[in-house]
């Protein structure tokens, strides 16, 4: 099984702060020999052990490693970065179906690491993680699709996907929701009241941004909208859709 190549040469840097390779997270754990001890490796940054105990697996088909060795390749943990090497292993965990390789390897694709640049393979891969669940996937999409960075515009299908992942609780979806809503735009009526319980729900997992955001909303909102504001932010509960949390207010 080899690396991807495409024909397509455009240069896509002004992309890359934009978009969010997929998250580094750990995967489950299966019953394969050495697959424990190499993401537990990984986890603890003892790069060489899960570059011993994933590579032989990786090698025999395993995609949660070849997925591993992909990233320890892209970012260059323990070893010089080999983007060609990372996007060989990302293919080849993509190919069967996991959804954090697809992504990784759909934003390779965008800006052009280790493959050509090519942007309806970076759509097509970036998809397939969105379809499985993947947040990041899910605002990366969004992004392609938005009238920004609009590899195919259609604003419909950004604010879908940015959405889905709003409502994974993805933290830049949260505040790109919120300011779509504090400032009425990008079809999002304006709204302070959703706006607050977005940053709000984007500052409770740590991001000082969004904090800052939230205090500033708040030091213009009446006090009847800051209250609902509030209430708001508590009625949504993780696993719950914003829509569903917002169906008594306003309509979306």
């Amino acid at each position: 099984m080899t690396t991807p190549t495409f024909d397509m040469t455009h240069c896509a840097t002004r992309w890359t702060a934009a978009l969010l390779l997929a998250a580094l997270t750990a995967l489950p754990f299966t019953a394969h020999a050495g697959l424990q001890e190499g993401l537990a490796a990984y986890d603890k940054a003892e790069y060489s052990t899960a570059l011993k105990e994933l590579t032989p697996l990786a090698e025999k088909g395993n995609a949660q490693a070849q997925y591993r060795l992909g990233k320890i390749f892209n970012l260059g943990q323990g070893l010089p970065p080999d983007k060609k090497e990372a996007a060989k292993w990302f293919h080849m965990a993509a190919q069967q179906g996991l959804a954090e390789a697809q992504g990784a390897l759909g934003y390779l694709c965008l800006v052009g690491e280790g493959v050509s640049q090519n942007s309806d393979l970076a759509l097509e891969w970036t998809r397939k993680a969105a379809q499985q669940g993947n947040a990041t996937a899910q605002f990366n999409l969004s992004l392609m699709y938005g009238e920004a960075f609009g590899l195919h515009k259609n604003p419909v299908e950004s604010k879908k996907w940015l959405r889905k992942a709003a409502d994974q609780r993805h933290v830049e979806a949260l505040n790109a929701l919120a300011a779509d809503y504090a400032k009425g735009k990008d079809g999002a009526a304006k709204n302070p009241v959703f706006a607050y319980a977005l940053y709000a729900a984007s500052a409770d997992k740590g991001d000082s941004a969004a904090a800052a955001e939230q205090k500033t909303l708040e030091a213009g909102m009446s006090a009847k909208d800051l209250g609902a504001g509030k209430a708001l932010a508590r009625k949504w509960k993780p696993g719950t859709g914003f829509a569903s949390a917002t169906a008594s207010a306003a309509s979306l």
